[in-house]
């Protein structure tokens, strides 16, 4: 066999098949098939958009510098009615934040709500650490959900409890710690590991971490750790050049 066909060989063995799954996802959310696995991960077969596949299909829609999303306070009447809507007793706490898209040429902004308690943030993430940042990144991620009319669930909303969602948010109680990491916090963390903005080295320390072993306390606070570098460096990336 030539050099020329040995490499022909090599290469073809080295291409994987595209799972169908992914495929049909990438081709209904316009996602080029090569960024599925940044854009969309799979917790227990089922799929969940991710921050970066919102603002890729955000950019796509209405294109750079022509719309703007952000997180606000709501108002008095939005919050109180929230609290009622929600059940809550006046002790129960609460954390809301409004959010907006805002697009060039329409009047109103793409609104929707992100809300944190100790009853839907405890999973991965745990009412008492970050109430306020998930309340906004749910608030965001949904109202970029509305305005790109996307029916996937972002991969931030996982830990909204119920009782039939328990076994994938990875319920982290306090006479559970110890306990071996669940897959569902695996397969996330295998898939956050994906993404090209690691380094070659940091994906294989997230692979040895793994072989290792995690509780679900270390795998938890591993997945916040590698959201919010991603999270950072996305930013990074989308910050313009100075002249």
């Amino acid at each position: 066999m030539s050099q020329r066909d040995m490499k022909t060989s090599q290469t073809a063995s080295a291409v994987q098949p595209v799972d169908p799954i992914k495929k049909q996802i990438a081709e209904s959310e316009g996602f080029p098939i090569g960024k599925i696995d940044e854009f969309v991960v799979f917790i227990q077969n089922d799929p969940y958009i991710t921050s970066a596949g919102l603002q890729y299909k955000m950019l796509q829609t209405y294109k750079a510098g022509k719309f703007a999303v952000q997180a606000v306070m709501p108002s008095k009447e939005e919050y109180a009615l929230l609290r009622r809507m929600m059940g809550l007793k006046d002790e129960e706490p609460l954390v809301v934040m409004r959010g907006e898209v805002w697009v060039d040429g329409l009047a109103r902004p793409f609104v929707d709500y992100g809300t944190t308690t100790p009853k839907n943030l405890k999973g991965f993430v745990r009412f008492s650490d970050y109430p306020l940042e998930m309340a906004t990144r749910r608030a965001t991620n949904r109202a970029m959900r509305l305005a790109t009319a996307t029916g996937m669930c972002s991969v931030d909303e996982l830990q909204v409890a119920a009782d039939s969602q328990d076994h994938l948010n990875g319920d982290i109680e306090a006479d559970h710690n110890g306990s071996p990491a669940t897959q569902s916090q695996i397969d996330l963390i295998k898939n956050l590991g994906r993404s090209p903005r690691l380094t070659e080295r940091e994906r294989e320390r997230l692979k040895t971490q793994i072989e290792g072993g995690l509780d679900k306390r270390q795998a938890s606070e591993l997945i916040q750790k590698i959201k919010a570098r991603l999270d950072a460096r996305r930013k990074a990336d989308a910050q313009p050049i100075a002249a």
